[in-house]
């Protein structure tokens, strides 16, 4: 056992200390916000006023939706079939000092035919990019920004792949993503050319989900934004411009703890997500809404299209499905969890596709390089242990 635990007793009870001190700060500012949110409940064009300006966009304030702000909707009973499809992935990133410079993004999907007696379908689409053009993008080793930025628009587009069969066998259906629906590119290490290329290809996506009548969602579990808390603050005539929420009252206050009043199945209203990003989502008709869910463990974001948000049933149905899937399992939907572990990377799995590449190497003649120096000690201390 190479952690000493024992040096670091001291700095564990510091920190259980400051994480008291944390969720009572925490504690004691809600009740503001929770005012603030009553007060401008229905001030929707001054909020809207408040969200476009500079320094609501410096912040990343939310914009609020056409409801309450602070209404609680429960959920609406699930459908009695309805099929519920699933994408999630995971990834081996390049690596300098292995065998060779190539990467791998492995994608698992899954459908969940609810009220039809059926077993669930899996499936799993591995890729392994390793020619010139996808390693060195640009002339640049791919990045983990890369790599993380591919296996979105991968997971995205499984779930647009299964969607055309769902559309027409009847039974109403969603898809769900694990994370931020959202498309985030900002300050990564991707060429700008290649950016544009993964954003064009992610709005296709989208827009295969929609031309198909499927609704989509991006399920976010513990979210740490303050985008609402922003906009709250920044609403009030005496707020004055500041860096970040840190300087203000609602310091380290998240919008999942102002929701906390949230009952079991209960959603909030909506907002549209504060973003650079989402002002190019809005241009191609997916501007991306989000509300806040009771999974009746904890609350979590769910964020969807605006052409889900704008049509009632279809915003019904995913809240509906997404608070009957956390019922099954937890807090967290079912079809999310046997995704992911069917996306999964297994150490064994990884060292029996380098035996592979080995093997295939020699096979074609050719002389097996060394591992980085870097590499080759830290496999011999390993081994040791």
């Amino acid at each position: 056992m190479t952690l000493e635990l024992a040096k670091i007793g001291h700095q564990i009870l510091e920190m259980g200390k400051a994480l008291a001190e944390r969720a009572r700060a925490e504690q004691s500012m809600r009740p503001a916000a929770r005012l603030l949110l009553t007060r401008f409940a229905e001030e929707q064009e001054r909020l809207l006023a408040v969200a476009n300006t500079e320094q609501a966009r410096h912040l990343g304030c939310a914009s609020p939706g056409p409801e309450r702000l602070d209404i609680a909707l429960p959920a609406a009973a699930m459908p009695e079939r309805v099929d519920v499809y699933a994408a999630d992935g995971s990834q081996i990133y390049p690596d300098h000092h292995g065998l060779a410079f190539y990467f791998l993004v492995n994608v698992g999907g899954m459908v969940f035919r609810h009220g039809s007696g059926q077993a669930p379908e899996t499936m799993t689409s591995p890729s392994l990019f390793y020619r010139e053009e996808e390693v060195y993008p640009e002339g640049q080793p791919a990045s983990a920004d890369l790599v993380n930025a591919l296996r979105s628009v991968a997971e995205l587009r499984a779930l647009a792949a299964m969607a055309p069969a769902a559309s027409r066998e009847g039974p109403a259906c969603v898809a769900l993503g694990d994370g931020p629906l959202l498309f985030w590119l900002g300050r990564t290490e991707i060429a700008s050319k290649v950016q544009s290329e993964f954003l064009e290809q992610y709005l296709h996506h989208l827009s295969a989900l929609r031309q198909a009548c499927v609704p989509v969602g991006g399920f976010v579990s513990r979210p740490h934004s303050a985008e609402v808390v922003a906009l709250l603050y920044l609403a009030q005539p005496e707020a004055h411009p500041v860096a970040g929420l840190h300087e203000t009252l609602f310091r380290g206050l998240t919008d999942r703890a102002l929701f906390g009043f949230l009952g079991p199945g209960e959603r909030s209203a909506l907002f549209v997500r504060g973003s650079m990003t989402n002002e190019h989502f809005a241009r191609a008709g997916h501007s991306i809404w989000f509300f806040f869910l009771n999974t009746g463990e904890d609350v979590a974001r769910v964020e969807v299209p605006e052409w889900v948000a704008k049509r009632a049933d279809w915003l019904e149905l995913v809240h509906a499905v997404v608070y009957g899937q956390c019922r099954l399992n937890n807090g967290y939907p079912y079809v999310l969890t046997r995704a992911d572990e069917l996306a999964v990377i297994q150490g064994s799995e990884r060292e029996i596709l380098e035996g592979m590449l080995v093997q295939e190497m020699m096979r074609q003649g050719l002389q097996l390089p060394d591992l980085s120096r870097k590499a080759a000690q830290k496999r011999v201390a390993r081994w040791r242990k």
